[in-house]
């Protein structure tokens, strides 16, 4: 693979556009790459049980994407809407003191729906604002509001998940390329664990 080779999403995920034919190369080439086949579309019955178990509306575009491609097998593990849960959902009162009440009040709206290598850190979207969020179990701050729709965190993970498929030989122009879309900040909180490497 080389720069060029690099797919860059741009448009927004919303009906009457043709967005999946620039998302789907990418989600089949990257399941051929981990040797599995792509995830199974999200029935809308699927979808609106998760609705109604959450007693909140998914992010449109979240909901459209699953719609066409379910929990897509991409570098971070999107979840099957049958797992998205409240992020607070196993916590007790003891964990939730270690937060202000502000803070408190966020989480209490965060819902998850990918997981960050498996290793604690979560993806979540807000239940009014549908922002999308990053919680950081390891790291302060441990809330982090990252973009403002899903459709901008897949565009940079399916950046980043080329980045695999490039096998290391094009990490620095592939994550100055999420910089330039993103910021810096945001790379570092999300890409970096106790700073930069």
């Amino acid at each position: 693979m080389t720069i060029e080779d690099l797919i860059i999403p741009r448009k927004e995920i919303i009906p009457g556009t043709d967005w999946e034919s620039e998302v789907r190369p990418i989600l089949k080439s990257y399941a051929d790459f981990i040797g599995d086949d792509m995830a199974t579309p999200t029935t809308e019955a699927e979808l609106k049980t998760c609705e109604n178990n959450l007693k909140t509306s998914l992010p449109t575009d979240l909901r459209l994407f699953y719609s066409r491609f379910g929990a897509a097998k991409l570098q971070e593990g999107l979840l099957d809407v049958n797992d998205f849960h409240y992020i607070n959902k196993d916590w007790g009162t003891q964990f939730l003191n270690n937060y202000t009440i502000p803070e408190q009040e966020v989480l209490s709206k965060l819902i998850v729906f990918g997981d960050f290598l498996g290793n604690g850190n979560c993806w979540c979207f807000h239940t009014d604002s549908k922002e999308i969020f990053y919680f950081k179990h390891d790291s302060k701050p441990n809330i982090n509001g990252m973009f403002k729709t899903f459709g901008q965190y897949i565009q940079a993970l399916i950046i980043f998940s080329q980045r695999d498929m490039a096998e290391g030989e094009l990490d620095e122009e592939i994550e100055s390329i999420v910089v330039e879309l993103i910021g810096q900040e945001r790379v570092k909180s999300w890409q970096y664990f106790g700073g930069w490497s």
